[in-house]
């Protein structure tokens, strides 16, 4: 085999490569907000349906936006969504996923938040890894029912005084009120945004 045959095998397999690679690319690109739109419809779709108590004609995970809450460590923006429901056109509540610490791991808490009273619809888990039976025990509708109603200039966490624990699972009970006082700031940070 010559030098030129060489090239030109390397020749057409750069091409070859570059044409189905930028292909991809262009495939990835054309499908990524429909995978992203189906991910967050199976899976946190179903604790918007369930914290969202009020009636709203739109499709809130469609009509999500979402806002730069903060930096990491790095410096790099941290995102989260805002899901908005809304009724002939105009915005009756907004849901937000908020995280805080239990026993083993970060508990995640989809919270709705009523407008304009500003209160909190309800609450539900979307993630947690707390042991079952124990911690698990703050995540009844006993337990989560406290929060709903509550105006959100309330302090949730566990000093406000405002929640009372489940017995035998306070890191998970505190988890889930740092949470939702977590999703609450996020609605404060950005409501102005809502408005628009």
């Amino acid at each position: 085999m010559d030098f030129r045959e060489i090239i030109k095998m390397v020749l057409v397999l750069m091409i070859t490569t570059g044409f189905w690679g930028g292909a991809l690319s262009l495939v990835k690109k054309a499908t990524e907000k429909q995978i992203e739109y189906q991910r967050i419809k199976n899976i946190k779709a179903p604790a918007i349906k369930k914290v969202l108590t009020v009636k709203y004609d739109n499709d809130p995970v469609k009509d999500r936006i979402k806002v730069e809450v903060g930096k990491d460590k790095r410096g790099k923006p941290i995102y989260r969504y805002v899901f908005l429901a809304k009724r002939s056109g105009k915005l009756v509540a907004v849901a937000i996923e908020g995280f805080g610490t239990g026993y083993k791991d970060k508990i995640g808490v989809m919270v709705s938040i009523l407008l304009p009273q500003e209160k909190i619809g309800g609450i539900a888990i979307t993630t947690h890894s707390e042991t079952p039976g124990v911690g698990t025990r703050a995540m009844t509708d006993e337990f989560m029912g406290q929060f709903k109603k509550k105006p959100i200039t309330v302090n949730f966490t566990p000093a406000g005084g405002v929640i009372n624990a489940v017995s035998g699972a306070t890191y998970t009970s505190n988890g889930i009120m740092m949470a939702v006082q977590n999703a609450v700031d996020v609605y404060k940070k950005v409501k102005s945004i809502l408005k628009k």
